[in-house]
């Protein structure tokens, strides 16, 4: 790539995309440090402000580092977390053997809500509501995820309470084997955050995220359990087979 001085795109913009070029063809390598400012000034006859500008941009989108008193730096990509055997299954709560280590949030009990009927095919007609159940998808202390679980409080009327004295899931999920998970029918999809999400994954607003939702179906057909998951692509990898 070579910088075009009469192109409407700003030679700031130019640079910037010549950077990332000379990264992704390993000229500078992650964890290297790229020349300095006014090398790049010399090399591309560039002034200062034009390269410093670039830069900025790209220490914002962090795809570079600057190390006070040492220079710029290509930033080190982190080591994913990886979640293996990646299905509809894999965030459902009743498919968990235990919630011990799972950080659940307090479980919430919601009213009967329209659009969760229609996931779980329920007609308007006066039902228990639902319970919530979110917890955060952690390895390390980093929060790689955040999961939110809606379960039906006709099916498991005391799941809430349970939960709160601690009741093993073998004694939650005993006497309901026609309503436990078997399949699912999730969609996976790529979104900016919303203002909870990102809060909740430590990231800026309407940062890009995957989010996964959908119906978990029991043995009896009936919809069990409802998700909404959110992942964080930069940290994670979904291993599918």
């Amino acid at each position: 790539m070579k910088l075009d001085r009469h192109s409407s795109v700003p030679l700031y913009a130019q640079l910037r995309e010549l950077i990332v070029e000379r990264i992704q063809e390993g000229v500078y390598r992650q964890g290297e440090r790229i020349p300095s400012e006014m090398t790049l000034c010399e090399e591309l006859d560039l002034s200062r402000p034009t390269v410093r500008q670039a830069i900025a941009d790209l220490v914002s989108d962090g795809i570079l580092e600057i190390q006070k008193g040492r220079g710029t730096f290509v930033a080190v990509e982190p080591e994913r977390f990886s979640i293996p055997h990646f299905n509809a299954l894999t965030f459902s709560f009743l498919n968990l053997s235990s919630y011990d280590d799972i950080n659940l949030q307090p479980v919430q009990h919601m009213d009967p809500d329209p659009e969760l009927d229609a996931a779980f095919n329920i007609p308007d007609v006066k039902h228990a509501g639902y319970w919530m159940l979110q917890w955060p998808i952690m390895f390390e202390e980093r929060v790689y995820g955040w999961c939110t679980s809606h379960i039906s409080a006709q099916v498991f009327p005391n799941l809430g309470q349970s939960i709160s004295s601690g009741k093993r899931m073998i004694e939650i999920k005993s006497n309901k084997y026609a309503f436990l998970p078997i399949k699912g029918n999730v969609a996976l999809l790529a979104r900016p955050a919303k203002n909870r999400e990102a809060m909740a994954l430590e990231i800026p607003r309407r940062t890009i995220v995957l989010a996964v939702s959908g119906q978990l179906y029991g043995r009896n057909g009936s919809v069990c359990e409802h998700l909404r998951v959110v992942l964080r692509p930069d940290l994670l990898q979904l291993e599918i087979n």
